[in-house]
């Protein structure tokens, strides 16, 4: 928590020691320091991070699709995928931030995303959701 707190980061990802591949083992969110502080006795700061963190770490090759990455995060309800290489090695993090400021950034990905065969009652608000994008981007 304390590395989390300093640095500002919502997820720690979790190596073996010793590991120069830096393949991920697990992942410890926010999430899961709620979840634990729920089950700890008070005060209790002897549990490991392997006991706590979650496992198995979802990741996500880093020649993916945006597209991949959110069907992904739907499909196992989470906010963040390592990002790997070829070799599963970690090369960084993926998480709905950055996938909305992707989105934001490029006008016509919500059409490549979520495509054109909408109702035509919906024409309006898939019209407009760029613009809202754009507006919001620089709060995230």
């Amino acid at each position: 928590m304390q590395i989390m707190g300093e640095h500002k980061i919502g997820c720690v990802v979790i190596v073996e020691v010793g590991d120069a591949d830096m393949k991920p083992i697990g992942i410890i969110t926010e999430r899961d320091i709620v979840r634990i502080l729920g089950e700890l006795e008070p005060w209790s700061n002897q549990k490991s991070l392997r006991t706590m963190m979650s496992k198995p770490v979802i990741t996500i090759e880093s020649t993916a699709s945006l597209k991949k990455a959110m069907d992904k995060m739907n499909s196992y309800n989470i906010r963040r995928l390592i990002v790997v290489d070829n070799n599963n090695r970690m090369i960084g993090i993926n998480t709905e931030k950055d996938i909305f400021r992707q989105i934001a950034k490029s006008g016509g990905l919500i059409a490549d995303l979520l495509g054109t065969d909408y109702p035509p009652e919906h024409k309006e608000i898939y019209d407009r959701f760029g613009d809202f994008m754009s507006d919001l981007l620089p709060k995230l």
